[in-house]
């Protein structure tokens, strides 16, 4: 009985040791919660060079810090900033503050020790948040995605925020301009003499099968595959008689693509330099040329009055041979009237297809014309498309910050996966938005 009673206090004191062990490291893990995980560098970030960089980024990081809501997110998390540097020269930088909850949606564990996490926490998409900050570094997949128009998707404090980004610079100054009428022009220019250069490879390359050649395969053929020589032989007719109809209409072709292109130049030369470098806009800015435009091409497509009489005609000789071929007894003779309906169907069928092609030529010119005519210069609140202004932020001026943008954003996870807590992290990251000194951000500007 002494020694149970012995064993049984064992027992219990390492059930409490361990539950003590337990509770400590609880205790431990809620007492590093909300916490900031060493900062991450990457690239040359303690450079001197870059030191009005890093001043600036740490100037962000404090003001991050003392977002309330950024502090109070609807989990426990830890967070970690990272400051990256342009590793060819002191132009731009970004300064990025990622929030990680303790697991991902998926279960993979981020947290590590007592205030870390896992090296792969980005890679396995942990943060269920990020506040992104750049310096300098702006891009058009950041304001325009696929897109050449930028969208205005609100306002903070006072500053413009597109598709997301909210970009603060001095007296306003956006990152891109709008597309010059030579611009535009010049894409157009190069779309047709991509085309007329494809095409002419193309014709280049198609021949048609060697008589001799052909011969002589069907001499090898005929003694090991007699049976299937002739319909080898017909195959090949057929495909000489179809590549030297489709070269016959390649001079119809090859003086389409290259009207055109001269059509190109010669209304680009119609205008002046100052002309070309104006913003490019729409002429047609309710749509009616466009309408008008195609309304002529389905004109076209359609049959003549003399085209359908022919076609009508040869469809009901087709037919009365199908019926002369239905009443006959004479097997060899049904087989030559159904062979006859079948090339007048042919026939038919050829005609109506001869009339596309010339229409889809005509179309064609119709549709380049509508292409050109439509594009002229015009005031930049006009402008159809922009693009990233080369001249801003300045290189001539290294070191200097001259527009930031922030964007506050969730993993992509997230988005895809539509979890419930999504809704909630998505309301706090609004929140988070909201609660930037954007003021404080605009200071640092240079």
């Amino acid at each position: 009985m002494p020694i149970s009673f012995s064993i049984l206090l064992t027992s219990c004191a390492t059930l409490f040791a361990i539950a003590l062990t337990i509770f400590s490291q609880t205790t431990l893990v809620h007492a590093q919660v909300q916490c900031w995980v060493s900062r991450q560098n990457e690239g040359p970030v303690t450079d001197k060079r870059w030191a009005r960089h890093l001043k600036a980024m740490s100037a962000v990081e404090a003001i991050i810090k003392q977002s309330q809501e950024f502090l109070n997110p609807p989990v426990p998390v830890r967070m970690r900033a990272t400051m990256a540097a342009n590793r060819y020269g002191p132009m731009d930088s970004k300064l990025i503050v990622r929030a990680y909850p303790e697991q991902t949606s998926v279960g993979i564990g981020i947290w590590k020790g007592e205030c870390g996490i896992i090296p792969e926490a980005d890679l396995v998409a942990g943060s269920i948040g990020r506040v992104s900050i750049v310096f300098n570094h702006v891009s058009k997949d950041m304001f325009m995605g696929q897109d050449e128009i930028p969208k205005l998707t609100g306002t903070m404090d006072g500053y413009p925020e597109y598709n997301g980004w909210v970009v603060i610079s001095k007296n306003g100054r956006l990152p891109w301009i709008s597309q010059t009428l030579g611009d535009r022009l010049d894409r157009v220019g190069t779309a047709r003499e991509r085309t007329l250069a494809d095409w002419r490879n193309t014709k280049t390359s198609r021949k048609a099968p060697n008589r001799d050649m052909i011969g002589r395969t069907a001499a090898l053929r005929r003694k090991t595959d007699p049976a299937g020589v002739d319909q080898y032989v017909e195959n090949m007719r057929r495909l000489t008689a179809d590549i030297e109809a489709a070269q016959a209409k390649d001079a119809a072709r090859d003086a389409q693509l290259t009207r055109l292109l001269n059509e190109y130049r010669a209304y680009r030369a119609s205008f002046t330099a100052q002309q070309l470098a104006m913003p490019a806009v729409w002429t047609d800015t309710d749509g009616s040329a466009r309408k008008a435009m195609e309304a002529q091409v389905e004109e076209l497509q359609k049959l003549s009055v003399d085209d359908q009489g022919r076609v009508g005609e040869i469809r009901e000789q087709s037919r009365r041979l199908e019926r002369e071929a239905a009443a006959s007894n004479n097997e060899m003779v049904t087989l030559q009237l159904r062979a006859q309906a079948r090339d007048l169907l042919q026939d038919a069928d050829q005609i109506r297809k001869d009339h596309m092609e010339r229409a889809a030529l005509e179309g064609e010119t119709l549709q380049g014309a509508y292409e050109l005519t439509t594009l002229k210069p015009g005031p930049a609140e006009q402008a159809i498309a922009y693009k990233m202004d080369s001249t801003f932020p300045s290189r001539n001026q290294p070191g200097k910050i001259q527009v930031i943008a922030v964007s506050v954003s969730t993993q992509n996870e997230e988005d895809v996966l539509q979890r419930p807590e999504h809704a909630v992290r998505k309301a706090w990251l609004d929140r988070v938005k909201l609660s930037i000194n954007y003021t404080a951000l605009a200071a640092l500007l240079d």
